[in-house]
């Protein structure tokens, strides 16, 4: 009997041991897990916070080759500034604030991964849009460019008037040369363009995209500017919420990496304070990128997930902290953007 009473006591210890080791490995994924919605102070708040530069310009394609470039569509769906080369005055650079963040709930699982507002998607409704009406915006394209080529032969015949019956000596004849001389960089511009644009009308396969290049703002220990270049990974453009990851996969040190979790996030009721850490005015024109700081700014929730804070002080992509620190969303138009939109592993966002 002896024998057998030990060998169920051991059973018996066995499966104590194994229960404790059970509760403690929850216990410490509990840990874990709680750690994570742990208050961030202020200076964590602004070390979650990163300067993403987006330099962006359009292309017009021809059977899926470039052949012109510009740098908006006005509001009748024509390309405004076009030119036969993708020159400095076909692109536009603008400034936004984002934040890192980790793919899973427990891990810090980050590399390099950002999470901003979609400012492209008023700009990919209206290419969508453009691109169905492609055949119309080259013939209007074609028209309008003839007629600048013309306006342009008109003014350099005047100009080569004045400069025949006039000589180096005479007051402004300088000045009148230099003119005549963009004249005819600006005629020869517009006359390469007129021919690929005739060229991509005569039975080709035409269409226009977006191309953005993405860039990380930031600054070393010693105060030099770094520019960390990093791709977006988001392809759906009518999410509200993009991601970015830097081309290394890399988390610069120092930075505070967010959880975007899908439950038990903070509730945000009206009337109640919340914090946001962001790039005051990095939206406004003339922003200077070389003299940004993340700031913290606190305001009032208004109900209906909105809030009250300007989005110069709440620029779209800026993470919303409750009053006491708990991350809450993301601000884009004045709403907040709960966590769960991501989806589980950020997988709403991940092509």
């Amino acid at each position: 009997m002896k024998p057998m009473k030990r060998l169920t006591d051991k059973k018996k210890l066995l499966c104590l041991t194994l229960q404790s080791l059970s509760m403690a490995s929850a216990a410490i994924v509990f840990f874990i897990y709680a750690h994570t919605f742990m208050p961030l102070p202020a200076e964590n708040m602004k070390r979650s916070v990163a300067l993403i530069e987006a330099f962006s310009r359009y292309e017009l394609l021809a059977d899926g080759k470039p052949v012109a470039f510009f740098s908006s569509i006005n509001d009748s769906l024509q390309p405004e500034g076009m030119s036969p080369s993708a020159d400095q005055d076909t692109a536009t650079k603008t400034y936004a604030t984002a934040c890192w963040v980790n793919r899973w709930p427990l891990l810090p699982s980050c590399n390099g991964l950002l999470l901003t507002a979609n400012n492209d998607s008023a700009a990919a409704k209206r290419l969508a849009a453009a691109n169905r009406r492609m055949p119309e915006i080259i013939r209007k394209a074609i028209e309008d460019t003839r007629t600048k080529v013309g306006l342009l032969n008109k003014t350099i015949e005047e100009t080569g008037y004045y400069m025949k019956t006039h000589n180096v000596n005479d007051d402004g004849y300088n000045i009148i040369a230099e003119y005549a001389e963009g004249l005819e960089q600006r005629k020869a511009k517009a006359e390469r363009l007129l021919s690929v644009l005739t060229a991509a009308s005569e039975g080709r396969q035409t269409a226009m995209r977006l191309v953005t290049k993405y860039t990380v703002i930031s600054k070393d220990t010693a105060g030099n500017t770094l520019r960390t270049p990093c791709s977006r990974l988001t392809t759906d453009n009518t999410k509200p919420l993009i991601l970015l990851q830097t081309n290394d996969s890399r988390t610069p040190g120092g930075a505070v990496t967010l959880y975007p979790h899908l439950w038990l996030t903070p509730q945000i009721d009206s009337g109640d304070g919340i914090t946001t850490a962001a790039f005051p005015g990095c939206r406004l024109y003339g922003y200077r990128p070389d003299k940004a700081k993340p700031q913290i700014s606190s305001g009032t929730a208004t109900g209906k997930d909105c809030h009250d804070m300007p989005t110069v002080l709440a620029p779209d992509g800026s993470p919303v902290f409750t009053a006491n620190g708990v991350f809450a969303g993301i601000s884009v138009k004045g709403r907040i953007i709960k966590p769960a939109e991501t989806g589980f592993g950020l997988n709403n966002l991940l092509p």
